[in-house]
């Protein structure tokens, strides 16, 4: 669950980074076809990065094919201690989940909720069929509105009686400016800006506790509004009789958070983006800024799952190629029926404490009485003797092996070795018990590299 919890974290924290990129190098910027598609990039980047896992570390083969290692990058150890304290601060992921849950139901049903309301409107009213769109007259005082090919429009904006059937062939200044917003709404229409809005709006379903991403489907509506103003001053060049008519719509208000409307609040920004020049060519150098950022964020948020396990089986396959048989390298128990592994390695809730801990090993259940293996080559370091039945490991033995390796083996009922003893990997040691603290039989496994522990199942 806590893997979930880390997924929503690292996409959460890369919609952040695109956004305040945006907002410092291209939200002034006129370049707004960019701008558009740099969001929309943004938006499936940082749903997608999570789940990605590359390997950063690089290894070649020379000519007598010997593995040459490279160092890893630092930004790997950086973003694997972030994900460590996120971890540790969920304290509890089983609240927090179903919390987060119920929060998405809430988004999720209002969503819908705006679609059929959307929906009841077009057939609540006159629809009137124009080429690939279809025009919805509505009766009350609102601002035109587009959702996909529908366009929203009052009645008294579209036209006259006389001419209500009918649309120019040319768009110009009509009765009362109805043709400039006619075509503002068309122009959404024709670019997909309500594709953008359907995906920003579903993903804040899932990021609705990201504050940010309220300010990402802002920045959407903002450049919705330049492209098409841009293409109504395209059509017809009157700047001032374009900016009066959107004053003039201000008073209407018709919040559809669902569709690419005309008017905003952002009205005052519209007016100001229409009489700034244009960006000149230099202000391109700045989406070169683009990529050492996709590189960044690349690094940091897949090698901080690739870098330890390469590292990991780097090591593994350079210290077999001396001997095979002195590292850890089998499953400690036959992989009988009844034989799985009930706790990995990592972050858990303990079984008898009730508190988050690290658990260091892997924990294996098995029948009481399965024997146990010597997972590689090596010396018997410990066999313990002063044990408390009921607390702490109970009888372990720990194993020391070549290369700074050490294995430990707890909970077990019999010993079938004895300190000092060499054994070879597969030899039996002992048998599954419950000898410690435990609510159940298993084997509790951990391996050790130069005293540190690591993960046991890297070694199967």
């Amino acid at each position: 669950m806590n893997s979930f919890l880390i997924y929503l974290f690292e996409s959460s924290v890369s919609f952040t980074i695109i956004y305040i990129f945006y907002e410092l190098f291209l939200k002034r910027d006129t370049w707004f076809k960019f701008n558009r598609y740099f969001l929309l990039f943004g938006l499936f980047f940082s749903f997608l990065i999570p789940m990605l896992d590359f390997s950063v570390s690089e290894s070649m083969v020379n000519s007598q094919n010997q593995f040459v290692f490279t160092e890893y990058f630092y930004v790997s150890s950086v973003v694997k201690t972030v994900e460590s304290n996120v971890t540790k601060t969920i304290i509890q992921p089983n609240v927090i989940v179903p919390f987060y849950l119920l929060f998405v139901s809430f988004f999720l049903i209002r969503l819908f909720y705006q679609l059929i309301q959307l929906f009841k409107t077009i057939n609540a009213n006159e629809i009137i069929n124009y080429k690939n769109y279809k025009i919805v007259l509505l009766d009350n005082n609102s601002s035109p509105f587009s959702f996909f090919n529908y366009i929203f429009i009052n009645k008294d904006d579209y036209g006259s009686p006389d001419n209500s059937r009918k649309l120019p062939k040319v768009f110009g200044t009509g009765r009362d400016g109805s043709n400039e917003l006619l075509l503002h709404e068309i122009i959404h229409a024709q670019q997909k800006h309500s594709f953008d809005i359907i995906l920003i709006e579903f993903i804040l379903v899932l990021q609705w506790f990201n504050p940010f991403i309220y300010r990402y489907r802002q920045a959407f509506k903002e450049i919705h509004e330049y492209l098409a103003d841009r293409g109504v001053l395209e059509a017809n060049n009157d700047k001032y009789a374009y900016q009066k008519l959107i004053l003039d719509q201000v008073e209407k208000s018709f919040n559809v958070c669902l569709a690419s409307q005309f008017n905003y609040s952002l009205t005052k920004k519209r007016i100001k983006m229409m009489t700034r020049i244009n960006s000149g060519k230099l202000s391109k150098i700045k989406f070169l800024l683009v990529f050492p950022l996709i590189a960044i964020m690349l690094m940091a948020f897949t090698i901080n799952t690739s870098t330890e396990r390469t590292k990991s089986k780097n090591q593994l396959y350079f210290q077999s190629q001396i001997n095979s048989t002195s590292i850890p390298s089998i499953f400690p128990v036959k992989k009988d029926a009844g034989v799985e592994i009930s706790s990995g390695y990592g972050m858990r809730m303990h079984p008898t404490k009730k508190v988050e801990m690290m658990h260091n090993a892997v924990d294996i259940k098995a029948p009481k009485g399965t024997p146990v293996f010597a997972t590689a080559d090596g010396i018997i370091r410990k066999v313990e003797q002063h044990f408390k039945q009921g607390e702490g490991y109970g009888k372990y033995i720990i194993i020391d092996h070549e290369g700074g390796y050490s294995t430990l083996y707890s909970q077990l009922s019999e010993y079938n070795t004895t300190e000092g003893k060499e054994v070879k990997r597969g030899d039996i040691i002992g048998f599954v018990g419950q000898t410690g603290l435990s609510i159940g039989p298993h084997l509790h496994y951990e391996v050790m590299k130069d005293g540190k522990n690591v993960n046991p199942e890297d070694y199967f």
